[in-house]
């Protein structure tokens, strides 16, 4: 399936949620589900990759799309080094909650894309001063998930509070390079 060149703001009256199939559930029952309510609810807000050359008038089928949300973190949640910077109280942090690519638009590095499409949105809202942000973090889904983030320099272990969970961050100053 070929994509259109940039990512825009989900809309349910242009956009196909239902065939979206990442190969995981929770991924695919969001995008399906849950997206818009928590765009309509100020919870997240929610981009995607519509496909290309649909005829016009009909929804466009969603190739990738990615879900960005503010929350907070402890500082010593953080690794050593950065934690030292801040002072001990919750410190503002953009968090990538969704991240999926369609299975019929593998190969394309679409994930690769989509990432740094999401980071640098971050690295762009707390450079513009509209939201305060020290860094992006986010929880990984599953063993297929951290390979594919632990292909990207920058990404460190949080301290979690909870036992399962892996969550990764990057410092803002990272995202300004990018």
């Amino acid at each position: 399936m070929q994509h259109l060149k940039r990512f825009v703001a989900l809309d349910k009256a242009s956009h196909d949620r239902s065939t979206f199939d990442c190969g995981k559930d929770s991924l695919n029952t969001f995008i399906q589900r849950n997206a818009t309510q928590g765009m309509k609810s100020k919870l997240n807000f929610t981009w995607v990759l519509p496909a290309a050359g649909i005829p016009k008038g009909q929804k466009k089928p969603i190739c990738a799309y990615f879900t960005l949300s503010v929350c907070h973190i402890e500082r010593y949640n953080l690794p050593d080094d950065t934690a030292k910077r801040y002072p001990n109280y919750p410190l503002p942090v953009f968090m990538l909650a969704q991240l999926a690519v369609d299975k019929n638009c593998k190969a394309q590095k679409l994930g690769t894309a989509t990432l740094i499409n999401a980071l640098r949105r971050c690295a762009k809202l707390s450079q513009g001063g509209k939201v305060a942000g020290i860094g992006v973090i986010l929880d990984v889904l599953d063993e297929d998930a951290l390979a594919f983030y632990e292909r990207f320099s920058g990404f460190q272990p949080l301290k979690s509070e909870r036992d399962s969970a892996i969550r990764l961050f990057i410092p803002m100053k990272q995202l300004m390079d990018l």
